[in-house]
């Protein structure tokens, strides 16, 4: 069974949950910012290591 997160094109990092409090402030903060929001996309452990990303420092990154 292969593992997925969540994660957004721009982030450094990816999420367990849609709803980690890490993956929001970082929307809230781009938001604020006014930066264009990036959409959270549901993607496999290893797509997203492929990608460069790695596991949030607050969910682990994996469910």
């Amino acid at each position: 069974m292969t593992q997925t997160v969540w994660m957004t094109g721009e982030g450094d990092r990816y999420h367990a949950h849609e709803d980690c409090r890490a993956l929001l402030s970082g929307q809230e903060g781009s938001a604020v910012q006014d930066y264009e929001l990036r959409p959270v996309e549901l993607v496999s452990v290893v797509d997203a290591q492929r990608r460069g990303k790695t596991a949030c420092q607050i969910c682990g990154g994996v469910s």
